[in-house]
């Protein structure tokens, strides 16, 4: 399930990110996602999780459509079907957040990740009715929307307020900085689509009366503010910045040598950089398991039509040889940085092309890098 962008990165960086919304008709095979494919997704979900959602005027409480029973000792929780069931019949959502392990979710949110070059959390939403799932709002992440089954009414607005954070929510704010009356774009997504809208823009998607499924695809980057805080750490080492402060007259040379000191922290490259290894280095790309190749002693060599894929949303560090991938950093020599380069530049690209693109490598030596990239979880097989 390939996502077809149409558009490269970097002018899709230069004219949309974070910038305005953009519409990829027919993204998607609308074909390849069934209502087993929804009814998986919601099944693996922990419905007692605050991740897990049930809305019909407002977030509806878990005790109306969750029960908890023992299984043989253990404390466990289901949905109690028939209210989920009416609930949907009477214009509900179903919502599940941050979801993990599901392959037919996975591959999208590998492709956005790899795309943008960040971190990418998935959301789910199924409806059957015609009310709203939230009123209209903003998002303090950008998100892809990816139509899958049947249609969904997008109302969007121009932001009010420029850039959110994740602590300045819609709700919070919106009398301050009210949604603007007149509309940016009135569209229909159908399955197959891709809709983008970056993080402060206003929407309210509708159902439009009819089964509606769609994925959400967030994305999240380092901040401005991340790095501050990270260099609020190491500010604490300069002495100015232990010193107490009374008034105002007598702490002002006090606060300027603090300030002259922490400009010369955010302009350091070094800085820069070593917080990007931190933050990278925290965050973690799901990578599916291959017990039957790498844990198997007596297993044979990779075969030449498996697709290999780079465990990281971002190749920061790759010009300078090195990669972070699920929170580790390898330094690399010339032959491993051009092959993970190559690997980041088309992921899913099989070993056969691989093999054809490094012939002046012996095929056993490619393949046993490969294979040991693979084992320390820095590389991983896209698909058996």
């Amino acid at each position: 399930m390939n996502i077809a962008f149409n558009i490269s990165f970097c002018d899709f960086i230069e004219q949309y990110q974070e910038k305005k919304p953009l519409l990829l008709k027919g993204a998607v095979s609308k074909n390849q996602f069934s209502w087993q494919d929804v009814n998986e997704i919601f099944d693996s979900c922990d419905v007692a999780s605050d991740d897990f959602k049930l809305s019909l005027d407002g977030i509806r409480p878990k005790h109306e459509y969750v029960e908890s029973y023992l299984d043989i000792g253990t404390l466990r929780h289901r949905l109690i079907k028939p209210v989920v069931y009416e609930h949907l019949k009477n214009g509900a959502t179903l919502i599940a957040n941050k979801i993990k392990n599901i392959s037919q979710v996975s591959q999208f949110s590998k492709q956005i990740a790899a795309f943008t070059g960040r971190q990418v959390v998935s959301s789910a939403y199924v409806a059957f009715g015609n009310r709203d799932s939230f009123r209209c709002h903003w998002d303090t992440r950008d998100v892809f929307a990816i139509q899958l089954i049947g249609r969904k009414r997008w109302i969007v607005y121009e932001p009010s307020m420029e850039s959110p954070l994740y602590t300045q929510q819609s709700k919070d704010y919106e009398h301050q900085h009210p949604c603007p009356s007149k509309p940016y774009m009135d569209i229909v997504l159908e399955a197959g689509d891709v809709f983008y809208i970056p993080r402060g823009w206003w929407h309210n998607p509708l159902p439009l009366g009819e089964a509606t499924f769609h994925l959400a695809m967030g994305t999240f980057p380092a901040y401005t503010v991340d790095y501050l805080n990270w260099l609020l750490k190491h500010i604490e080492n300069f002495t100015d910045a232990r010193r107490s402060l009374s008034q105002w007259q007598q702490d002002r040379e006090t606060l300027a040598s603090v300030g002259q000191h922490f400009d010369e922290l955010i302009n350091d490259p070094d800085n820069y950089r070593c917080f990007l290894d931190e933050f990278i280095g925290a965050t973690r790309v799901e990578s599916q398991l291959a017990l039957e190749h790498f844990g198997n002693p007596d297993a044979g060599v990779l075969p030449d039509h498996f697709g290999i894929r780079l465990c990281a949303a971002s190749r920061h560090g790759l010009i300078d040889g090195y990669i972070i991938a699920n929170g580790i950093r390898l330094n690399l020599d010339e032959l491993s940085k051009q092959l993970i380069g190559c690997i980041a530049d088309s992921p899913g690209v099989n070993l056969e092309l691989l093999i054809t693109q490094f012939s002046e490598v012996p095929a056993s030596k490619l393949r046993g890098l490969i294979t040991d990239l693979c084992r320390q979880d820095v590389l991983e097989l896209s698909h058996h």
